[in-house]
């Protein structure tokens, strides 16, 4: 069996929006795997930790190798599954133009997600909200007017990063207040989540509302053993 032809074992946990991205990747491309749900916060088996020294999903194993972290998961998929339905594009300047939106991504978008959950102080949290905002809007104008996703008229790379976070935002709504305005500033925004709303890949990998909400309590109430970046 060729590796273009070994079926993939996706580690995922149902919570985690970093291997969210990861399984929406799966699906876009159609890429046969099986699907081993795992919650590395429960448990970080030998076997496990071999795949992934860090002890995080997604991991993703064929062939005795394994591929972790969830950008370097989508490159590996887009690629493993061939030229059909890209996520990235061929040609290399549009290329390097979707790895500068989904580093903008990393840098601004998810550091200032887990921040504003993870801050206690009222102060701190207004200036999370108002950053999370502006960086929100900076964002959007890397995505083309005439197209649904940043990825032109299907889901990309781009897109993929940032849906589970942007599928979350109620749960920074539930414990922060966090809304973001129907002004012209962020129609862009509201026509592209609707559009990702309607999109399989999404459906199919998107958790309840209501379980994210307990999910992420202990980081809002500042019990989670973790620490904010920002």
């Amino acid at each position: 069996m060729t590796e273009m032809t070994a079926k993939l074992n996706f580690y995922c946990a149902w919570f985690c929006p970093f291997a969210q991205r990861a399984w929406i990747a799966l699906l876009e491309k159609g890429v046969n795997f099986e699907y081993i749900e795992y919650n590395p916060y429960k448990e970080k088996t030998k076997e496990f930790l071999q795949l992934n020294p860090r002890g995080l999903v997604p991991v993703i194993e064929v062939n005795g190798q394994s591929v972790y972290e969830s950008d370097v998961c989508i490159e590996f998929i887009d690629e493993y599954g061939g030229p059909a339905n890209r996520l990235l594009p061929a040609e290399p300047t549009a290329r390097a133009k979707t790895r500068i939106v989904c580093g903008f991504i990393s840098r601004e978008i998810i550091p200032a997600f887990y921040g504003l959950l993870l801050k206690q102080d009222k102060n701190a949290q207004e200036k999370i909200k108002a950053a999370l905002l502006h960086n929100l809007k900076t964002l959007l104008t890397y995505k083309p007017d005439s197209t649904p996703f940043f990825g032109g008229n299907k889901l990309g790379m781009a897109d993929i990063m940032l849906v589970p976070f942007a599928m979350r935002f109620p749960v920074l709504s539930h414990y922060r207040g966090f809304v973001i305005p129907e002004t012209r500033d962020y129609e862009s925004f509201h026509r592209w989540m609707k559009a990702c709303k309607e999109q399989t890949s999404v459906i199919k990998t998107t958790c309840d509302i209501d379980k994210a909400i307990m999910v992420y309590q202990s980081y809002a109430d500042g019990t989670a053993n973790v620490r904010s970046k920002i």
